[in-house]
């Protein structure tokens, strides 16, 4: 946020600075082609109204406040973007957060009940990733899980939508896909996570998907797949469980 305003505050100068550049050529544009000239006789034409002296700074204002109008509707449009964004993405990974995927995940259960076309969900869970804090630190431990938002968002479809979820669990949105896929794309999630840490610490995770599915609510959904991921936990991590 501070490196933003002080974008902005030098925007804000280099704007004055332009002003008065676009200003002295706007003055000069208009002597070459002898308009200034023309407004003065329509000036003296309707000397009541006094707008001899007026004109030129009535000229000055116009363009200034056109050029400024533009530029300040412009950094709003970016500051906007800006702040949604903060907003909507965890601060480390850079993935959606929480709150900006329970919106996402309402508004396509809301598409599915209206036009049946199913989704699935993909809970990930890091494994052990106590045990990698606590011999690496917690440093390293931030690093894997910026490296596995990157493996998510390079091996997931342009339309799934992947969010922390919380901690080291990572959730994955899939519209329009069915069970059968998007668990072959967890198998390969898995595979692509797998590697051996140093002192033999291993670097896995465990994952579960669902199907939606117009019998169960939305909440059911999600606690399906979490169920799925606890199955995956019990039987020893490192494997990816479907529900049926």
């Amino acid at each position: 946020m501070y490196r933003f305003k002080l974008q902005h505050k030098k925007k804000l100068i280099f704007d004055m600075v332009l002003i008065v550049l676009f200003n002295a050529l706007f003055w000069l544009y208009f002597r070459d082609r002898d308009l200034f000239e023309l407004l003065h006789e329509y000036a003296r034409a309707h000397q009541e109204y006094q707008l001899e002296q007026y004109i030129p700074l009535i000229l000055t204002l116009m363009v200034s406040f056109l050029y400024f109008s533009i530029r300040r509707w412009r950094d709003s449009v970016k500051f906007a973007a800006f702040a949604e964004r903060r907003v909507s993405k965890d601060s480390l990974t850079k993935l959606y957060n929480r709150r900006t995927l329970e919106s996402k995940l309402l508004l396509e259960w809301q598409r599915f009940i209206r036009y049946k076309e199913p989704f699935c969900l993909i809970m990930l869970d890091i494994d052990d990733f106590k045990v990698i804090n606590d011999t690496f630190g917690n440093s390293e431990g931030d690093r894997i899980l910026i490296e596995i938002s990157e493996k998510l968002g390079n091996n997931t479809r342009k339309t799934d939508f992947c969010a922390r979820w919380g901690g080291a669990e990572f959730l994955i949105l899939c519209p329009v896909s069915e069970l059968e896929a998007i668990t072959a794309l967890a198998e390969r999630l898995r595979s692509d996570i797998y590697r051996l840490l140093k002192d033999g610490v291993e670097l896995s995770a465990s994952l579960g998907v669902s199907q939606s599915d117009a019998k169960k609510s939305l909440e059911q959904l999600i606690k399906e797949v979490d169920f799925s991921l606890y199955k995956a936990k019990k039987i020893g991590g490192n494997c990816v469980v479907s529900s049926e």
